[in-house]
């Protein structure tokens, strides 16, 4: 597997997991936050007053309208599948091991997606388990969102023994 396109169904091939990065830092792009997505949002999964209700979120101890953090991690993983995951042979996510909310995300917040796959470890034949560090910030550099979690991605190296 090296990122070519397959000549049966002109589909690019994906990357196997020991073509992953490790120790590298991916820029996964960025992402304008409104207030009508906070809403929106919100409104579906997770309808706090502070999330849909501009009024009451005004006398909160946020003092407006803040976004869901399921949002926040929406918006991370959107961004993260779009800029590097869509690449590798990733079979499933196993766990979210740590998330950490650092900071409410308001609407104009720009949020700027970073990744950093931390290890690669042969998991059963075919499969490796993969750690990856992920982070969401703010337009001036403050961290919002802090994650670590653990995936599956198909690998041609052998599994380690029981």
């Amino acid at each position: 597997m090296n990122g070519e396109e397959s000549a049966q169904t002109g589909t690019p091939q994906l990357l196997s997991a020991e073509a992953l990065p490790v120790g590298r830092e991916i820029s996964c792009g960025s992402y304008e936050v409104t207030e009508e997505s906070i809403r929106d949002f919100a409104s579906q999964w997770d309808p706090q007053y502070f999330h849909v209700d501009r009024a009451r979120a005004a006398d909160s101890d946020f003092g407006g309208l803040i976004a869901s953090g399921l949002h926040a991690m929406s918006i991370y993983q959107r961004l993260v599948v779009t800029a590097f995951y869509q690449r590798y042979d990733v079979i499933a996510g196993r766990r979210f091991r740590q998330v950490n909310f650092l900071r409410p995300v308001r609407a104009g917040d720009v949020l700027t997606c970073t990744a950093i796959v931390q290890s690669v470890d042969p998991d059963k034949p075919g499969r490796s388990t993969v750690i990856i560090d992920g982070y969401l910030h703010n337009q001036d550099g403050k961290p919002v969102l802090e994650l670590e979690l653990d995936c599956l991605v198909r690998s041609q190296l052998p599994a380690v023994p029981d």
